[in-house]
């Protein structure tokens, strides 16, 4: 006898459960959230990765640029050296055209336009500086005061300054040898001797954690100059060494049109009335120079900065010396 089908009986029983077909359905929910999360967790790590090779990709090329900046400024600097030694044998109007189309030690930016972006080079006379070795405390006092530093301060910096670049234990009444030094976190003892470098005043009591560090070395030399040139001196320089500031502002005005070239310039400037400067004052430029390079890929896009103190010597086989290099210069 043939038995009755209850097709609906027999898919029933055949079936899951209804509670386990529930706990089934939330198992796979479960298990596609998690790798739900787990892909976005990689996507994200992947974004990142991605991000971090491109920054990474973008500062070599910026400072590659301003690599390409720093050699190239010591060609332009070689080239400007040449004309001032041939000067000689040009007539009046060809080395003025010469010397005025050639790169000075003025700070004036030189835009460039290299494959791959852009690079700003400003190039520093280290000779339009004050020698931070030998500079008395008068003008470490004016400069400071020119460059707004708090007056309160700036006998502290003096002091310190002058203990730290000379011999003994016995500190003047407002600065520091290294017993003072000594009682810091983490402690170290004062030089005692010359400056090596500008940056070395971030150690000297006074300047501590002070944001303008980077910049000082605009004002202040650590090199062997002859005198303090006056068509690259900035006009806190002047100042410092006791010229008035209208006729600092004179001289700069004055020099853009055509460099000074002896004291009988200075005649219309009145600069004789200031009492013993034209012995600190020089007329050519140094042979060490300050180039800074900023290299970038377009100016609202990351940059890498060079700093690099290089010495020029046409009479050596090795016409140029790089001195210091600092990767990644704030200033």
């Amino acid at each position: 006898m043939w038995r009755s089908l209850d097709p609906n009986k027999d898919s029933r029983s055949r079936g899951w459960p209804r509670d386990e077909r529930g706990v089934v359905l939330l198992l796979v929910l479960l298990v596609l959230a998690l790798i739900s999360v787990l892909v976005l967790t990689w996507a994200q790590e992947w974004r990142t990765e991605l991000q971090l090779a491109a920054n990474f990709r973008e500062a070599s090329q910026c400072r590659r640029l301003a690599e390409a900046g720093v050699y190239y400024a010591l060609g332009k600097l070689l080239e400007a050296k040449s004309i001032e030694n041939s000067m000689y044998n040009l007539n009046s109007q060809e080395a003025a055209a010469q010397l005025a189309a050639a790169w000075r030690g003025d700070r004036s930016p030189h835009q460039l336009k290299l494959p791959g972006g852009l690079v700003e080079v400003r190039l520093e006379d280290e000779g339009g500086k004050i020698n931070l070795n030998q500079v008395n405390e008068g003008t470490m006092a004016n400069l400071f005061t020119s460059i707004g530093f708090p007056q309160a301060q700036i006998p502290i910096m003096v002091d310190s300054i002058q203990d730290w670049r000379t011999r003994g234990d016995q500190p003047r009444p407002n600065g520091a040898k290294s017993a003072y030094y000594l009682g810091l976190e983490p402690p170290y003892v004062a030089r005692n001797g010359p400056f090596e470098v500008v940056e070395e005043l971030s150690w000297v009591r006074g300047f501590e954690g002070s944001p303008m560090i980077p910049r000082l070395g605009e004002w202040l030399t650590v090199q062997e100059t002859q005198g303090i040139n006056l068509n690259t001196a900035s006009p806190e320089v002047l100042v410092a060494i006791g010229i008035p500031p209208e006729v600092a502002q004179a001289v700069i005005v004055a020099r853009e049109q055509a460099p000074f070239k002896n004291y009988q310039d200075l005649s219309m400037l009145a600069l004789n009335t200031v009492p013993g400067q034209f012995q600190q004052l020089t007329f050519q430029a140094s042979p060490f120079y300050t180039i800074k390079s900023t290299g970038m890929i377009n100016k609202r896009g990351g940059h890498q900065k060079i700093k690099a103190i290089v010495r020029l010597d046409l009479s050596m086989q090795n016409s140029w010396e790089i001195l210091s290099w600092v990767d990644d210069f704030p200033g």
